[in-house]
């Protein structure tokens, strides 16, 4: 079977920005995998986490797995996740059924941000 997913997880220390790119067909196993190398980054960010904001730019996702989607809400409600959760959070998606996944997030994140584009999402984390 060809792996069909990749990502990058990038930390910028001076703006406490994680930085997660998605693209491909990201599935319930991929998900777990790529998760802890997330928290991991999170956790380089010591006595700052928390303080931290982070972006998933799923603008190379199309859609996920009904099973991934699920995946994340659990993930994203685990409370040892919650103690890694970031001040704010943004998902970059561009078509309209990865945006209806992404809002089911909101569930378990109700201040999740959702953006059609890097730019402004990037804006919105930073801003004050």
């Amino acid at each position: 079977m060809t792996h069909t997913v990749s990502h990058g997880v990038q930390v910028d220390l001076d703006r406490l920005f994680v930085d997660v790119r998605l693209s491909g067909l990201v599935t319930p196993e991929d998900a777990g995998w790529i998760g802890e190398e997330v928290r991991a980054a999170i956790r380089s960010l010591g006595d700052k986490v928390g303080r931290h904001v982070t972006l998933y730019d799923a603008s190379g996702v199309q859609v996920v797995p009904p099973a991934t989607v699920e995946l994340l809400k659990q993930t994203f409600d685990n409370p040892q996740v919650r103690a890694l959760w970031a001040r704010k959070v943004a998902f970059v998606t561009n078509t309209a059924l990865a945006r209806l996944q992404a809002q089911r997030l909101r569930e378990v994140r109700p201040d999740l941000g959702l953006f059609d584009d890097r730019e402004t999402a990037i804006a919105w984390l930073l801003e004050g």
